[in-house]
């Protein structure tokens, strides 16, 4: 963690660095005919920005969530975009309250859930949070991070350790900028810059976009670090079903499930004669 400081809003605002950033293919809503956006395949439509800059990922119909060191205030507002376009549909909220999650050590965290005067509209997509079944299933994998300005980049998760900045204490993931990944993101790599505070990271799954990480810290030049949201969702779950409402989670079988649902597969046709 040497050297890293917290995405505070005291050292100004700052968008997300990438490589060799793009305008047609990193900007969510350019608005050009060359436009090739990274994302198109993807929904971003639950990730909205609050009249102050902060971040709100929609998790249920009426919860977001958001980092604690750069969160919005009570009535603040909050508008979704349905597509990748500024001209099309947006809605706007108000926020009613905030809980700041805590960890079942008792340690306050970075993660902050907030809670919206009314249910988001439909077409505003939710995110599920990924669930693997060992923290090390999740190295190496992708993530696509949205940062500042509403550009999104990518980057490779290369660790997960503690992080403690402040007052708060959680598991981080760790991805550095050194246009060495494995597997190779190319000129989309990204390193978080201050206006990124609060911002999700998402790994693309079968089912679409699931949340692992909101963006907490940063040292600028080589690593970024986000609050490791998955070890944290039963806390999460708790607050949303003060309000009737479920987090909802999304398995993602690792390949060695494929190879096993594969191999029984084969073994079942030779049972059965289908094959010698």
């Amino acid at each position: 963690m040497f050297g890293l400081v917290a995405l505070s809003p005291a050292s100004g605002l700052g968008t997300m660095t990438i490589r060799a950033y793009s305008a047609p293919q990193h900007n969510r809503f350019y608005a050009g005919s060359d436009k090739n956006f990274i994302g198109a395949s993807y929904n971003f439509s639950g990730v909205g920005q609050f009249s102050s800059g902060h971040w709100a990922t929609l998790l249920s119909d009426n919860y977001f969530i958001t980092a604690d060191h750069y969160s919005p205030d009570i009535n603040e507002s909050v508008t979704f975009y349905a597509t990748n376009s500024l001209s099309g549909k947006s809605y706007t909220y108000t926020v009613k309250s905030l809980t700041r999650i805590t960890s079942a050590e008792g340690q306050l965290t970075d993660i902050m859930i907030g809670r919206l005067n009314t249910a988001v509209d439909s077409s505003i997509t939710r995110y599920p949070v990924l669930e693997l079944p060992n923290q090390s299933d999740y190295l190496g994998k992708i993530l696509y991070n949205y940062g500042d300005h509403d550009i999104v980049g990518r980057n490779v998760l290369d660790k997960i350790e503690v992080g403690t900045y402040g007052s708060s204490s959680n598991q981080m993931l760790r991805y550095d900028y050194d246009n060495n990944d494995t597997p190779s993101v190319g000129g989309d790599e990204t390193l978080l810059q201050v206006g990124d505070s609060g911002a999700p990271s998402f790994i693309a799954t079968s089912s679409g976009l699931a949340l692992v990480g909101i963006h907490w810290v940063s040292d600028f030049h080589t690593d970024s670090g986000d609050s490791f949201i998955p070890p944290y969702a039963n806390a999460i779950s708790a607050v949303l079903k003060t309000n009737g409402q479920a987090l909802m989670v999304v398995p993602e079988p690792g390949e060695h499930w494929y190879a096993l649902l594969i191999a029984c597969a084969l073994w079942l046709m030779r049972r059965r004669g289908c094959l010698t």
